[in-house]
């Protein structure tokens, strides 16, 4: 037995490592050798510790020891060897606040006075830093629910958040990121011109000026840049900190001027400094929007929120630095916020102050007031420029490596050429790409027509950001525990918004092309991108979903006017079965979809198999595109593992209720396919056995669920489709252009005889429209899926015995399908004088002669037990019976026949009564010319299934008053029958040539009372054999349904109880069924056992 220790046999800091790599995939992508080694290390003592718990005991201490020494060993090699790590203040306080920081402040913090004012100003400002406020409420929430890596923004927000989130978030940030340098590479010539431009330069004339001139300094500045980032990165990495050293005293300096300064004029720059005064500061305080150049329109609210937001942007710095941090998860929160404050402080603060000192015309005429009134005027383009290099490089830099780490990670495929070989870290190719982006940036314009576009990208990479943030925090996932406490859903939320409201106030157009594009870069990650084991956030809100309206749909709610199919397919072998696979995914429609298979064996010895053959169908399911879910199951045999699996599969309201089964393979081999299946490796059972198999079908039917059988599936071929969707396309072999196809229904009505409990006497038939209505409604489903309606037509086949009955049972039909909306051709077609060799043969063989009334009768055996005459208990297919004579019609009087029996049908309901029809009536001569028995069929069976459609609770089972009941689970109505009385001279048929007969059920199969007057009698359809109906039928479906006809939906008989019981009696009904279906297109058989539609509202 295994021991409890005293302390784990894995030291603390190896459970670490193992813990932050669970559930990714850091070992392929970002782990150095060291973190390998280490993992090396963890993974052998991972199979020590295995090899513990399996018996070998005598490795107990030996772990705690080398795991202890090991432990020490790699920290003290880490301490002494490392690199230095940063804290707060070096590694996020400080590069947040520079890159905040920018150039704007030195180049338009004046344009921003002049055309909205001190107030105006201030509420941008608050605006701005609101919303980048709570975007870095949800980072620090992101950095702080577990341990943070290197990789910056991108590599957090898409490990944290999923690939969707981090590929879509992840491209906008390099967007923006790459903005923002050309944003600053252009601000920075601004500076430059005015100080060393021919015309108005301060310091000295030495550059032209023009727009030309202007976009090749930005080019070369950015060029010398790139260069920089390919060669000397490391150089200036070092002297950043001397760089930032110029820019703080630029800042310090521009706030003491303010204090230092006297009031001055000077007209030739237009220049008038107040110092401080109430009088400037009201003339500054409201808005004056107008053109900054003459020709140009009036400035907007948007236009100035546009070129100031770029001025708050820059929380993500200290992100970027997550590799190179001590403790990240404490330092991103605390030096992102006092960085965000501090700016804020200080933009506050020159605003204010630069309101009250100087006057409205200077700040409208002259951008480089800062540095006019400056008592140190040098100071401030040196502080603009050196912002403008530094924020260029850092720019090109973060920029590049977000596009390298996007392509490492083959999320999108226009982005492969970037990724590097295995192993190496160069950004060489992302560096070129990002600067041939910035290059054609730079011929969008100046600084204001850069600007809105760096806003529009930050903004949409921020609205996101708090989004994902909202989506996880109400996903409740028990495993979003982040440390730092003041992020709530409601500040993602109001980050979100306040996002997407800056964004529509610069520009609608562009938030809605910003939005656009962001939701195809999701989809498109979405829908083409291998899965990653990243964990997505997605799939957490849609569990949470889920759960909440799995609840909500409730089984006993379930409406009849809101069926759909919902399918539980079992598959043997996947290989054989693909074509089917493929059809019940279009023929659910939009309902539940589950695929089952059975693993026979012991359940711990095949526990292994299970997970691998887990694995293989939800690949199966993915490559075959079908919408399904998997469901497997171990069992010592097929049937116990198909209960199982029936019994099982769904949740709440989604529960399968059709099971669907291919038809027993008796020594028929796989299809052959030239495509590799996932599932080909996996281990397959040995075939199922007949008795297991009818037991299955035994066990749906038990179980209330319709039972669906593919017969001859494998030779619904397909062709290549183009990669369209498998729920909109099914090709089948031949449904070529120009050739008419067909889906054919052949609804046959199902008699079943029933017994009473005591006597075991037949009492009547029961008739049971479920199968008949379903197959009407699979067939109806299945043509509403645009591939199959737009080439295939939808036919109804009908039969009846007589032809004289083909116009009646047509007329009935077509009522029937206008009325459930089923858009199909119909055809009704007859049995006798048809030239159907098998129907003829039949009759033949069924005449009998006259018996005295004491005599035995003869043997008529035609073939097997299965071939005799209607048995006590079986199941008989019912010609005339596909539709009830009187369905549209309004029922006459009762019969008053006083042989019909028990149990048939008399509530018929008041809306089938009022819909009177008198050309149902029966003509006389008719009736005159039918047998008895046809007359009290007629009679006894005026049921009304537009009733039963119309409420479908009148169809509800029940118990008869004389206590017979049905022997199969039906919703069904009585079949009236007539029992003989003493006259044997009766009623001839319709042609004068047939004689009357009794009904054999009603008579408990006592052959003895059958005679005839005048020599003879022969069997009708309802009478004969099952075997022999089923031949009839095939022969009569090969010859209306070959050819052009594709697929075939009929009715599937049930087996009698305990059918299942007997392997001879299991053979003989799946023969009955091969008998019925062989040599036809693909045929689906169904048995309902409720009904599926109705044409109530």
């Amino acid at each position: 037995m295994a021991r409890f220790l005293s302390r784990a046999g894995t030291n603390i800091d190896d459970l670490e490592r193992q813990l932050a790599r669970v559930g990714s995939n850091e070992n392929e992508n970002d782990t150095s050798a060291d973190e390998a080694n280490l993992h090396a290390a963890a993974g052998k003592v991972a199979g020590e510790t295995t090899a513990l718990l399996t018996g070998d005991h005598a490795q107990y201490t030996q772990i705690g020891m080398r795991g202890d020494a090991g432990g020490r060993k790699r920290r003290d090699e880490h301490r002494s060897g490392g690199v230095r790590k940063l804290g707060t203040w070096d590694g996020v306080f400080m590069p947040v606040m520079l890159s905040i920081w920018g150039i704007l402040v030195y180049v338009r913090m004046g344009y921003f006075l002049s055309q909205v004012g001190v107030a105006g100003t201030v509420a941008s400002f608050v605006c701005g830093y609101l919303t980048t406020t709570m975007t870095t409420l949800s980072i620090s929430a992101i950095s702080t629910n577990g341990t943070v890596k290197g990789g910056g923004p991108y590599y957090m927000l898409s490990r944290s958040l999923g690939p969707e989130f981090g590929g879509s978030i992840g491209l906008m940030f390099y967007a923006g990121t790459l903005l923002s340098a050309v944003l600053n590479t252009v601000a920075f010539v601004e500076p430059l011109l005015s100080n060393f431009g021919q015309a108005q330069g301060d310091v000295s004339h030495l550059f032209p000026e023009g727009t030309n001139w202007h976009i090749l300094y930005s080019s070369i500045l950015f060029t010398l840049c790139t260069v920089v980032c390919l060669t000397g990165a490391q150089v200036f990495a070092r002297a950043s900190t001397v760089l930032s050293t110029f820019i703080i005293a630029s800042t310090g300096m521009i706030l003491l001027s303010f204090a230092a300064r006297q009031p001055f004029v000077d007209v030739e720059k237009s220049v008038y400094y107040t110092s401080w005064s109430m009088d400037t500061f009201r003339e500054n305080l409201w808005p004056d929007l107008r053109p900054i150049t003459e020709g140009r329109p009036s400035e907007t609210i948007g236009s100035v929120l546009g070129v100031l937001f770029p001025a708050c942007i820059g929380i993500m710095a200290g992100a970027s630095m997550s590799a190179s941090l001590r403790k990240p998860s404490k330092s991103i929160p605390k030096g992102t916020l006092w960085a965000v404050l501090l700016t804020f402080v200080l933009y506050m603060a020159i605003v204010l102050c630069l309101g009250a000192t100087t006057r409205r015309v200077t700040l409208r005429e002259n951008f480089n007031v800062l540095q006019e009134i400056n008592v140190l005027p040098i100071i401030v383009p040196v502080g603009a420029i050196i912002t403008g290099v530094t924020s260029t490089l850092s720019g090109v830099l973060s920029s590049a490596s977000v596009l390298q780490a996007i392509a490492k990670d083959d999320l999108f495929a226009f982005l492969r050429p970037l990724k590097q070989r295995a192993g190496s870290d160069s950004m060489t190719r992302a560096i070129l790409t990002t600067y041939a982006f910035g290059q054609m940036a730079f011929f969008v314009g100046d600084t204001n027509a850069v600007a809105p576009f760096t806003t529009m990208f930050n903004l949409i990479m921020f609205a996101f950001v708090n989004l994902a943030c909202l989506v996880l925090k109400l996903a409740a996932s028990v495993n979003f525990r982040p440390t730092f406490h003041y992020f709530k859903a409601w500040t993602a939320c109001l980050g979100a918004l306040g996002c997407f409201t800056i964004m529509c106030v610069v520009d609608v157009v562009s938030a809605l092309v910003s939005t656009g594009v962001v939701t195809v870069l999701f989809l498109y990650v979405h829908y083409t991108c291998p899965p990653k084991a990243w964990g997505d956030v997605t799939q957490s809100l849609i569990y949470h979903q889920c759960r909440k309206y799995m609840l909500r749909l409730d089984l006993r709610k379930d409406h009849v006017k809101f069926w759909r199919p919902q399918i539980l397919l079992l598959v043997h072998n996947p290989r054989s079965s693909l074509q089917l696979i493929r059809f019940c995914n279009a023929l659910k429609k939009g309902g539940l979809y589950v695929i089952g298979h059975v693993i026979k064996g012991d359940f711990h010895l095949m526990l292994p198999e299970f997970r691998l053959q887990e694995a293989a169908w939800l690949k199966l399911v993915d490559v075959l595109r079908v919408k399904a879910f998997v469901n497997l199951t171990v069992a010592p045999s097929d049937d116990q593992g198909a209960r199982s699996i029936a019994f099982g599969a769904g949740l709440g309201g989604m529960r399968p209720n059709i099971v669907v089964l291919g038809f027993l393979n008796r020594g028929l081999e796989a299809q052959a396919s030239g495509e590799a299946l996932p599932t080909d490796e996996i281990r397959l059972n040995d075939p199922i056995d007949a008795m297991s198999y009818v037991r299955i079908i035994e066990d749906v039917m038990a179980m209330g669920k319709a039972v669906g059988v593919a017969y001859g599936f494998s030779k619904l071929e397909l062709f290549p489709t183009g990669g369209a969707s498998s729920d909109t396309v099914l090709p089948l072999a031949g449904a070529a252009a120009g050739n008419k196809q067909y889906i054919d229904l052949w609804p046959i009505q199902i008699g079943t005889a029933t017994v009473r409990p005591a006597g075991g006497q037949h009492s009547a038939y029961l008739t049971n429209f479920d199968s008949y209505v379903m197959v009407l409604q699979l067939g109806t489903v299945l043509h509403l899926v645009p591939y199959w309606a737009r080439r295939f037509t939808l036919r109804v086949m009908c039969f009846v015995e007589h032809q004289c009955d083909v116009a009646e049972e047509a007329r009935r039909v077509a009522k029937l399908l206008r009325d459930l909306r089923v858009d199909a051709e119909l055809h009704v077609h007859h049995l006798r004088d048809s030239g159907l060799a098998t129907y003829d043969e039949a009759r033949v063989a069924s005449q009998k002669p006259v018996l005295p009334p004491n005599a035995k009768p003869l043997s008529m055996a035609m073939g097997s037990a299965r071939d005799q005459p209607l048995s006590p208990t079986g199941f008989s297919m019912r010609v005339n019976l596909p539709m009830p004579w009187r369905y549209e019609a309004k029922r006459s009087a009762e019969p008053s026949d006083s042989t019909l029996v028990r149990g048939s049908s008399s509530s018929s309901s008041s809306e089938s009564e009022s819909e009177s029809d008198s050309s149902s009536e029966m003509p006389a001569s008719d009736a005159q010319g039918l047998s008895r028995r046809q007359s009290a069929q007629r009679a006894g069976n005026r049921l009304n299934l537009g009733a039963i459609l119309h409420k479908p609770e009148l169809a509800s089972p029940r118990r008869r008053s004389d206590g017979s009941m049905v022997l199969t689970n039906f919703y069904s109505r009585t079949f009236a029958g007539l029992r003989r009385s003493g006259d044997s001279g009766t009623a001839r048929g319709r042609k004068g040539k047939r004689s009357s007969q009794r009904n054999l059920a009603e008579s408990g199969g006592d052959q003895s009372e059958a005679t005839v007057a005048g020599g003879g009698e022969e069997l009708e359809f309802n009478d004969m054999a099952v075997k022999t109906q089923n031949r009839i039928l095939n022969e009569l479906m090969r010859r209306q349904s070959g050819g052009s006809t594709r697929l075939i939906f009929t009715t599937l008989q049930a087996p009698e109880p305990g059918t299942s019981a007997s392997s001879e009696q299991a053979d003989d009904y799946l023969d009955d069924v091969d008998v019925l279906a062989s040599n036809l297109p693909p045929v689906f058989l169904v048995h309902a056992t409720s009904l599926t539609v109705t044409t109530s509202l």
